[in-house]
């Protein structure tokens, strides 16, 4: 949301339950949450089923959200329950859910967040890159090395490393220095 008045009007429009701003939410707000919930779960596919289990339970639920926060930090508390009850559930290492509700700690918590807002906010501008640029660098953020993403798009691995190149001094000139650096941290850290 652009402004406050902005997410005003947006909050009273899903606190009406009206279709579109759910359809906006659900646009804005699904690969964030799949995106949290995958870091806790460790499994792509279930972390995209946890997150639109989230978005159902919103839609059949009535809600009232004061604020945009409020609404934020539901949705990621909904994705984090939603993937502790799929941990119990499906008894996947049992071990591993007692060690996760016991050993998370809010930080660890709060990082996961930070991230996924920050891959996010990235994607958003990895969106206005060339087309072929923007395939590539969606694929670098997912995770994916140069030589998975030649296999994945047919790309030779020399045009993955150029268009990755060219994404990154693309970015640099579009995003803060501060996004930059956070851009430059992570794809280190995914190397």
């Amino acid at each position: 949301m652009k402004s406050s008045e902005t997410d005003i009007t947006f909050l009273n429009k899903l606190n009406a339950r009206d279709h579109e701003a759910f359809k906006q939410l659900f646009r804005e707000y699904f690969q964030d949450i799949a995106y949290y919930s995958s870091k806790i779960l460790k499994d792509t596919d279930v972390a995209e089923d946890v997150a639109q289990d989230v978005f159902i339970r919103l839609w059949e639920k009535e809600n009232y959200f004061e604020n945009y926060l409020a609404l934020k930090s539901y949705l990621y508390l909904s994705a984090r329950n939603g993937c502790l009850n799929y941990i119990k559930h499906h008894n996947i290492v049992l071990e591993h859910a007692q060690n996760l509700v016991q050993e998370e700690t809010e930080e660890q918590t709060w990082d996961t967040i930070v991230e996924s807002e920050i891959i996010s906010l990235l994607s958003d501008y990895i969106r206005h890159l060339p087309g072929e640029c923007a395939k590539i660098m969606e694929l670098v953020m997912q995770g994916y090395n140069s030589t998975e993403i030649s296999t994945l798009t047919g790309a030779s691995s020399s045009t993955v490393r150029s268009q990755k190149q060219r994404g990154i001094s693309l970015l640099k000139k579009m995003v803060s220095p501060e996004l930059y650096a956070l851009l430059v941290l992570f794809l280190q850290q995914n190397n």
